[in-house]
């Protein structure tokens, strides 16, 4: 079972980041977790004359998190974010000279289990660069880190039917997988478990025919098909609907492609994953669904702090 307690949202004040405290309010809210609302302020760059560059007020909040509960979720979902008992929520803001250091440090300081964050801000001199912050949250965080898109209409936090699970059989995309099992099970939602055969362009003085090439992929994609229905079978619970799917290309396009065309509602994906002739770095292919991903993405390291499982 997921195990989060502290939940970090760094914030620009900016019309992403306000998308993704939905987000942020209604993890907080499901499982009783504490939200730190936390400001980098760079060096040179704040206007304190700026009403906008100001936390909301708590009670605002408040009145966010019921409308939230009466306008989109319904069973078990709504029922925990009606809770009468008020959300447990800070506000801190820091100085420094990098806004991604700051978030990282204050995530290490406080134990924060959760980082939920916008991928784009505002742009210019006076303001930070969250969409390319929040990849440098990814890269270096200890802890699993969500990243919700800007949207023109972002989906309410708690429709969330299809959750997509990229593998590459690496211990950490199984720990990424297991991560994708417990949100499943938050949800009620079905989870969709995908392996991208990487596809490599010979030279034609290899001498390797296009026969060749196809009967290799067919062996690759019965031993993968294999492979997963073990995986099925070792970690498989009634209560959760799987489903499993091989197809070959290049891995950060086929996982965004699938999310878009299967109307996927959230990737959880490893930062790292095998490297290699026979594997897939999944660490570069993660930036790249962050930075194109037409839905929320949680990332998850299986290394450094304790995953929250």
């Amino acid at each position: 079972m997921l195990n989060i307690r502290n939940i970090l949202f760094p914030t620009d004040f900016s019309n992403c980041a306000s998308q993704a405290l939905e987000h942020a309010l209604f993890l907080a809210r499901y499982f009783n977790a504490k939200l730190h609302l936390f400001h980098a302020i760079v060096l040179h760059q704040r206007d304190p004359h700026n009403p906008e560059f100001h936390f909301p007020d708590l009670k605002a909040l408040q009145d966010q998190l019921k409308k939230m509960a009466s306008d989109s979720m319904d069973g078990d979902l709504r029922t925990s974010m009606e809770s009468e008992k008020e959300l447990d929520m800070t506000m801190e803001e820091a100085w420094g000279i990098s806004a991604d250091n700051l978030i990282l440090e204050y995530s290490e300081e406080h134990k924060i289990d959760l980082i939920v964050m916008g991928t784009h801000g505002r742009r210019g001199l006076g303001y930070m660069f969250l969409g390319s912050i929040a990849q440098e949250v990814v890269r270096k965080a200890s802890c699993p880190v969500l990243t919700i898109r800007e949207s023109e209409k972002p989906k309410p936090p708690g429709k969330t039917d299809r959750i997509l699970s990229p593998i590459d059989f690496s211990d950490h995309s199984i720990v990424a997988m297991l991560m994708a099992r417990e949100v499943a099970r938050l949800y009620g939602a079905k989870l969709q478990v995908l392996h991208v055969i990487e596809e490599t362009t010979h030279p034609a003085f290899y001498g390797i025919s296009k026969e060749i090439v196809w009967g290799l992929r067919a062996e690759i994609v019965n031993r993968s098909e294999k492979e997963l229905h073990r995986i099925f079978n070792q970690y498989k619970e009634p209560e959760i609907a799987w489903e499993f799917k091989v197809i070959a290309g290049h891995v950060a396009n086929e996982i965004l492609e699938y999310a878009l065309h299967n109307k996927v509602d959230l990737i959880v994906l490893a930062t790292h994953g095998l490297s290699g002739l026979k594997h897939f770095l999944l660490g570069s292919v993660a930036e790249k669904v962050i930075r194109r991903s037409p839905c929320p993405v949680l990332t998850v390291k299986p290394f450094g702090a304790t995953t929250p499982l």
